[in-house]
Parts: C-alpha cells; sequence; structure tokens
C-alpha cells in the first residue's frame, strides 16, 4: 500500500510541476528572420561573408632573448566551428650572448593557420578552441647568415570567433637559437574585428 501511494505522490508531483512551469519567453526582433538564438550556419552564406579580418601580437618574451611580433590575418570561416587562414608576421628578435655580443633580426614571415572549436573543450573553459598553425620566415637584417627553423604551433587558445582571442601554443620544430620565439611555449594575443 506504502509503494502505491508513493507512487501516485509522485505521479501527482510531475503533473503539477508541469502545471507551473514557464514556457519561454521569444521576443522577436523586427525583421527577423526565424529564431534569434540559433546561429545561421555559415556553408549557406556567400564567400565574402565567410571572411574574417583580424590580427594580433605573438611571440611575447621579454629579457634574454626579447621576441615580439605583429600580425594581420584573414579567416575563412569553413563551417560554424571551423576557420582556416593566412596571415603575414613581422618579428623582432634580440638576444645577447655574453662576450659574443647583442644579436638582433627583422624577420618578415607568412602563416596558415586552422581553428577548430571543440563543444566539450568548450564545456570545461568557456569558449575554447583547438589551434595549429606553421609559420615561414625571412631575415631581413643582414648581420649574420642564420636561417630560422619553421616554427609549427600547436594549441588551446580561448575566445569568440569575432572578438579578442587568447592563445598559448608549442612549437613542434623548437631549436634554440634557430626559432623566432624565446622559447618553445608561443603566447599570441589578437582576434578577428571586421
Amino acid at each position: 500500500m506504502k509503494k502505491l501511494f508513493l507512487f501516485f505522490s509522485l505521479l501527482t508531483f510531475v503533473g503539477v510541476s508541469e502545471v507551473f512551469a514557464q514556457e519561454p519567453v521569444v521576443i522577436k526582433e523586427e525583421g527577423a528572420e526565424g529564431d534569434l538564438d540559433v546561429e545561421k550556419d555559415v556553408r549557406e552564406l556567400p564567400f565574402r561573408q565567410r571572411l574574417n579580418f583580424g590580427g594580433g601580437i605573438s611571440g611575447l618574451s621579454f629579457g634574454n632573448p626579447t621576441s615580439i611580433g605583429v600580425s594581420p590575418m584573414v579567416g575563412y570561416s569553413l563551417t560554424n566551428n571551423a576557420m582556416v587562414g593566412v596571415g603575414l608576421i613581422y618579428q623582432y628578435y634580440s638576444a645577447n650572448y655574453g662576450s659574443l655580443g647583442t644579436y638582433s633580426s627583422n624577420l618578415l614571415g607568412q602563416k596558415i593557420f586552422i581553428r577548430q572549436q571543440v563543444p566539450a573543450l568548450s564545456q570545461v573553459i568557456g569558449q575554447a578552441y583547438l589551434t595549429g598553425q606553421v609559420e615561414n620566415y625571412n631575415n631581413l637584417s643582414n648581420n649574420t647568415g642564420i636561417s630560422y627553423a619553421n616554427p609549427v604551433l600547436v594549441g588551446v587558445g580561448i575566445g569568440s570567433k569575432m572578438g579578442l582571442n587568447f592563445s598559448i601554443m608549442y612549437d613542434l620544430n623548437y631549436t634554440a637559437g634557430r626559432s623566432p620565439y624565446g622559447s618553445a611555449l608561443v603566447v599570441q594575443v589578437g582576434g578577428f574585428f571586421f
């Protein structure tokens, strides 16, 4: 009898809770098409609307060595969660080698990158994404014949598709003295703004 009473009590509770549950309030914006909370599939957009323009600062390292770079970039949205792109990079690098003196260089290069937002990662740390990029540099300074290794960077970032982003990446091709960065860990701050 107690089990039957418990069963009907639970059944009544579920029914009463649905009576008091509110329906979601939908506010329509004048001229809007469809639900405003649903992101439109970028694959349905024309080419120009899938392009994003931005830039950033990368390779921040102060002390010995000192490294700082700036990079304008263009990204193309493959899907709502994936973007590929290209960019130009100017990197200043300076290192003090003690009795051998100080060496500095001005580097100009290109990069190819990909960003993939991962829903499982985003649930842990917010608007997170995985990122990877390959860079190539030419030394504009004529003071030595150092040939720089091409950085191959992989890492994670946080930020939205449009707006400011923060990425921490690891250079898989890092070699001290041949890398344009001060260490194998590379920090980039930037994003897409147009």
